[in-house]
């Protein structure tokens, strides 16, 4: 009984090791909220992305002067690529097909509240619409934390001024 309680005080005593057991406790959070960070920023900037080409696209749209499937192409290449024709991906697995344009009639005044949506002599103006709908790829990382699969969303409408 001695010698355990002598062995238990001299544990007591010695602190050379107290640094590398914190370290080995702090070491997996901090590698954790690192990962999660960088994870989030990388999703942040991928929807950054996505919105900024269904921007692009139906501003494009709503100049455009040419035939209605002529300028759908070209926008929903806009969006993809960043370029009417040609250009870069801007976001790695994004394809034409996940972009849909359309385009509607929207009344110029609210007619619940009164207010003027759109400055027109008309009653109607027409609005372009431009959306997608993007699988983030999935991460090990997500899925162990028990979240399901990341669909980013972007949509953007501009009124039409060519046609």
């Amino acid at each position: 009984m001695a010698i355990v309680s002598e062995t238990i005080r001299q544990f007591r005593r010695e602190e050379g090791g107290a640094a590398l057991v914190e370290i080995a406790l702090v070491v997996p959070f901090v590698l954790l909220l690192s990962a999660g960070v960088f994870e989030f920023s990388n999703i942040l900037n991928t929807r950054l992305l996505l919105e900024a080409g269904v921007e692009d696209a139906a501003r494009y749209m709503a100049r455009c002067s040419s035939d209605w499937d002529t300028c759908s192409g070209l926008a929903k290449n806009l969006a993809v690529n960043g370029a009417v024709t040609g250009g870069s991906a801007r976001v790695t697995g994004w394809t034409t097909t996940e972009v849909t344009v359309s385009k509607s009639s929207t009344a110029a005044v609210d007619a619940a509240t009164g207010t003027q949506l759109y400055l027109s002599n008309k009653s109607t103006v027409d609005v372009v619409q431009v959306g997608t709908s993007y699988p983030y790829p999935d991460v090990g990382f997500w899925s162990y934390l028990g979240f399901g699969d990341i669909n980013l969303s972007a949509s953007h409408q501009e009124r039409v001024f060519g046609w």
